[in-house]
């Protein structure tokens, strides 16, 4: 099989993309299922509004199931082997689903064209297939909060990758670091203060000139060149590790370690998108 990737999907292959954006229509789905068990707005959706909501999930639903049929064929199943489970034939089966099947390849040889009409080019690729690693970090989230006990990387951790060493950094229950890249000059110390509330660390200018001397010699190319420093709070303790980036000399590569809530995982995620160049 073909496993050849979009430019933008980094080590992820074709498998594993189609994986994502098959748990990213089951987590939309079960998003949605989850409105209709709350009753107090059921008086605002009128006569017969709750069962077009539930119409709504069997349409999701069937979308599930298209993007499952097209996982299946990415990792090498068998028409025979899907139809069993459709019960139809494997020529229904293959009638059916080939079609998008074949959209989906042709979205990944050519995800973004170029449509003359419009003046402007098209993104084929479902979003969690065109962001993957954004997809994932939110996934592995929405799964910690809403289906795992302990497993931080419930959906990162069974993606195949175009290299097998990329594996190892999706541990089974461990958390790893949490990384990005934030502007020294404006946005660092105001990004240290968020996370350090985060804690209830008391951050103050003592915790910010002793950041600001480490920084000073490091090197985000050279792991031993990297700085430490411990944001400690009454429930949770974080290491912060400082490195300036070589190629972009106003930036700053920032790692978080120990945060293994999942709700300030969330937070965390959330604050280094929002501090993103």
């Amino acid at each position: 099989m073909n496993d050849s990737t979009p430019h933008h999907s980094g080590p992820y292959t074709r498998e594993a993309l189609a994986r994502l954006v098959l748990s990213q229509a089951a987590a939309d789905l079960a998003r949605g299922a989850g409105t209709l068990v709350v009753t107090r707005n059921d008086a605002d959706t009128g006569p017969g509004g709750r069962v077009s909501e539930a119409r709504q999930l069997v349409e999701h639903a069937e979308e599930l199931l298209v993007r499952a049929v097209v996982f299946e064929r990415e990792r090498c199943a068998s028409w025979e082997e899907i139809a069993h489970y459709l019960d139809v034939t494997p020529q229904a089966a293959e009638a059916h689903y080939a079609p998008e099947l074949a959209c989906w390849r042709e979205a990944l040889t050519d995800p973004c064209p170029f449509d003359e009409a419009r003046r402007r080019y098209v993104r084929r690729l479902p979003p969690a297939a065109h962001a993957p690693d954004g997809t994932r970090r939110e996934l592995d989230l929405w799964a910690h909060f809403h289906v795992t006990v302990r497993d931080l990387y419930a959906v990162g951790a069974g993606l195949r990758m175009t290299d097998p060493a990329q594996q190892e950094t999706y541990p089974e229950t461990e958390p790893d670091e949490m990384t990005g890249t934030v502007c020294e000059e404006s946005r660092l110390r105001p990004f240290l203060e968020l996370l350090a509330d985060y804690v209830n660390h008391p951050f103050d200018d003592t915790d910010w000139e002793t950041i600001e001397i480490g920084l000073d010699p490091t090197d985000d190319e050279d792991p031993d060149a990297w700085y430490s420093y411990p944001l400690t709070g009454p429930a949770h303790s974080l290491e912060i590790r400082v490195a300036r980036d070589v190629e972009e000399g106003d930036m700053v590569s920032v790692a978080v370690r120990g945060a293994t809530a999942a709700d300030l995982r969330l937070r965390i995620d959330t604050l280094f998108a929002a501090f993103a160049r």
